[in-house]
């Protein structure tokens, strides 16, 4: 399917119709079991169907032999609709990264693949997945082989570019850390090159990638091995831009794990979100927004916090709607206690809605929930994390509805399947 520069430009008005964000009180649906296999689940990752108003969750599952990587879809009100198998095999493939291709209605999963089966060598590898699952035609492919380790990958689908580009980690042989990318076309074949986003005297980690429809152009975000926050522009098709590497975050706390989303509708901002060590016991959660041509716009805003750890933070945004949402590992009652999550939505104008939970504790739970991963929808937003299944060794996916306005609840329509018995 090709875009032309009349359906280009249908779709960059059908985004900027809805540009002023609604803001709501904390409504929610029910917490969602997504995957309750009796193994250990890991990683999970998630994106938005706009055509079908639906979610692809994705994550890797340990069950006692190799790792494998797993996906459930889900509708627009987090009802759970079909799961399945997306790679499988004698060695371990981990931490899934998913991104949505609304001109052929399917996904790029993308994993990082023990190849020799002994930890030596991890190559990274996709598969395209359509909107109701695996296809046995369309088959896994490598989208990085070379004799370095590739990992961490993460990955965003360009629109008017019509192609992903995927980035990681490429690490080993003696020299520092960097990040890689590669563009994929359509029908998975790759177009030649690596291109170099980052590297240097030290080492760079943790990559995240937002594609900004209003330029055609990528933002990358990385840590220096966990000392401050750092971006590189990108244009559409993969060409360094304005000089390169530039700071978002350079103060002397350890700065790390950087998360970046673009709204687009017109609004041509990123917001990066991190964690900073502020002591020996804790991290707080902090964000900035970064101007479409790449300029820290604003001081960073001190994400609602508490004396207690906030960490492992996830940005993304409803497209158009010009609010992104915040969510992050957010302990309970001591440097020990349990994690939960916890959200916050952040308004164009830097003003934060204040923090809600996402996935509150209980008395008597230990562990529970982590590593949070978030995307806007049509509705509202999809926050999934790993849930530690309570007097069980085994680890759940499990995901939370969070929705954008008061009126997404399905009570107009008299559809309650979003209700829970706790707020509509």
């Amino acid at each position: 399917m090709t875009l032309t520069k009349r359906s280009i430009l249908t779709l960059t008005i059908l985004s900027l119709a809805v540009v002023t964000p609604v803001w709501a009180d904390q409504s929610m649906g029910p917490e969602i079991p997504i995957s309750v296999l009796d193994n250990q689940q890991y990683n999970p990752h998630v994106a938005y169907n706009s055509i079908r108003d639906q979610y692809l969750v994705v994550w890797h599952n340990f069950w006692g032999g190799s790792r494998d990587i797993y996906g459930r879809r889900l509708d627009g009100e987090g009802n759970l609709l079909s799961s399945f198998t997306i790679s499988t095999g004698t060695w371990d493939r981990v931490q899934p990264a998913v991104a949505y291709d609304p001109l052929n209605d399917r996904y790029l999963v993308v994993w990082s693949y023990d190849f020799h089966g002994n930890g030596s060598d991890w190559d990274l590898y996709g598969r395209l997945i359509p909107w109701n699952g695996p296809d046995a035609g369309l088959t896994e492919f490598p989208i990085e082989s070379s004799t370095r380790t590739q990992d961490s990958p993460e990955v965003d689908f360009a629109l008017a570019q019509q192609e992903f580009m995927v980035v990681w980690n490429n690490r080993g042989g003696g020299i520092p850390v960097d990040v890689e990318g590669a563009r994929v076309q359509l029908n998975g074949s790759l177009i030649p090159g690596v291109v170099a986003v980052a590297s240097g005297g030290f080492d760079r980690t943790n990559p995240d990638i937002a594609y900004n429809l209003d330029r055609n152009e990528y933002l990358v975000t990385y840590d220096d091995n966990g000392a401050d926050i750092l971006a590189t522009r990108l244009t559409g098709n993969g060409i360094i831009l304005g000089g390169g590497e530039f700071g978002i975050a350079t103060w002397a706390d350890p700065e790390s794990r950087p998360s970046v989303a673009a709204c687009g509708g017109g609004t041509d901002r990123y917001f990066v979100a991190w964690q900073s060590q502020i002591s020996a016991t804790r991290n707080d959660v902090y964000g900035r927004f970064v101007t479409g041509d790449g300029v820290p716009d604003g001081a960073p805003l001190h994400i609602p916090f508490t004396g207690i750890d906030e960490q492992e933070s996830e940005v993304t945004c409803r497209n158009g709607s010009a609010e992104f949402l915040v969510v992050w590992e957010q302990q309970y009652t001591s440097t020990t206690g349990a994690f939960g999550i916890h959200g916050s939505r952040v308004s164009p104008n830097g003003t934060l809605s204040q923090a809600f939970s996402v996935r509150p504790i209980s008395v008597g739970e230990t562990g529970v929930a982590t590593r949070p991963a978030a995307v806007g929808g049509q509705q509202g937003y999809l926050v999934v994390w790993e849930h530690d299944r309570q007097g069980t060794s085994y680890q759940d996916i499990h995901g939370r509805m969070v929705w954008g306005s008061l009126f997404s609840d399905g009570f107009e329509s008299g559809n309650t399947n979003a209700w829970s018995s706790v707020s509509p």
